[in-house]
């Protein structure tokens, strides 16, 4: 049977929550008080986390479609658990869009996205059909290149002779409703919402005691490492300019150097991004693909998996034109009406319901 290594897991957990996070996921509406929205969405992430968690052990550790059997029946789960396929596909597709405008607008301006796409596609489809532990074991050996580099270019922004700490201040002056605003329901549900597709993966974790420890390991390192990027983007782009930027990290970057002698320290972001994006799409689309399998056990592997990377690819570019338009469907539509049910009512319906099954039995 396939199995995951507990600390394989903590890497890709890191990895997948850090994905396009770090790179485009800035909401600086709250300006110096962004601190307060991060540590109030790894709170709730945390929350979430132990949701899912509580899923699992009522659900006898089986996977997302496994519960929802138990929850709601062969014929309504069935229908629920294609619906979450879909679901983890489209999101899949949205952050290979990010990915795509990300390296289209940073390294490869006359290249067309499609083909940026494609070729990034084709390498996590061929990691879908090498397997999770494939996927978990690259995981792994990026992460202790992911996690180095991003600590470090944290350090060398705080040095930058550019920074002025100035920029950080005043705090709390923004008010609580918008604060709550920015938490719920973006906040709540990226990255740390989007945990609900480990779900499909938790049961092949190796050490069941360790996996509670690990996971809100990695969703607290996520989070502090979020904190400190945030603060060094402000500290030197400040508050009245980094909302200009689509990546302000990578803005941020620019005006930083390794001891005045390595410019263009930005070129590590488009790996950090190259790297969270890699992990990301492919747990997204393998997570989806086990959907397919299981719904549809007569089609074969090669078939579905052809199929889910054809409707990742589509979702890229179908559903909005340009960069404007998938910024605003993912940060005003996505969150309230698809994230909201598949990463919360329906998790919370299934631990109620299971509950009280429970109970009665």
């Amino acid at each position: 049977m396939v199995k995951i290594a507990s600390i394989e897991l903590f890497a890709l957990m890191v990895n997948f929550l850090l994905g396009s996070a770090i790179v485009v996921g800035w909401n600086f509406n709250t300006k110096q008080d962004i601190w307060i929205t991060n540590f109030l969405s790894l709170a709730i992430g945390i929350g979430l986390f132990y949701l899912y968690m509580l899923l699992h052990s009522f659900g006898k550790w089986s996977n997302l479609i496994e519960i929802l059997e138990l929850g709601f029946g062969k014929w309504l789960s069935r229908i629920v658990g294609i619906m979450y396929g879909l679901y983890f596909l489209y999101i899949a597709g949205r952050v290979l869009k990010d990915f795509s405008f990300f390296i289209g607008s940073v390294l490869f301006n006359n290249v067309s996205f499609w083909i940026i796409s494609f070729t990034f596609l084709f390498v996590v489809s061929y990691c879908c059909y090498l397997g999770i532990e494939a996927i978990a074991r690259s995981s792994l050996l990026l992460f202790a290149f992911t996690g180095v580099i991003i600590f470090v270019l944290i350090i060398l922004g705080f040095i930058s002779p550019y920074f002025e700490i100035s920029r950080l201040t005043p705090v709390f002056r923004t008010c609580w409703k918008q604060v709550m605003s920015a938490v719920f329901p973006t906040g709540l549900t990226f990255p740390y919402g989007e945990l609900i597709v480990f779900t499909m993966l938790f049961p092949y974790v190796d050490d069941r005691k360790g996996l509670r420890r690990y996971g809100c390991i990695s969703i607290c390192i996520t989070g502090v490492l979020l904190f400190l990027a945030g603060e060094m983007i402000l500290g030197l782009l400040g508050s009245e300019t980094v909302t200009s930027y689509i990546f302000p990290f990578v803005k941020a970057l620019e005006l930083t150097s390794l001891l005045e002698t390595l410019p263009h320290l930005e070129v590590l972001a488009v790996i950090i991004n190259l790297i969270g994006g890699f992990i990301k799409i492919s747990v997204f689309m393998y997570s989806g693909l086990m959907i397919f399998e299981n719904s549809f056990p007569k089609i074969k592997r090669n078939r579905l998996l052809v199929t889910s990377s054809a409707i990742t690819l589509l979702s890229t570019f179908i559903l909005s034109k340009n960069i404007i338009q998938h910024l605003f469907i993912g940060l005003k539509i996505v969150p309230l009406y698809m994230h909201i049910p598949f990463q919360l009512l329906i998790p919370a319906i299934l631990v109620f319901i299971l509950a009280i099954k429970k109970y009665i039995a």
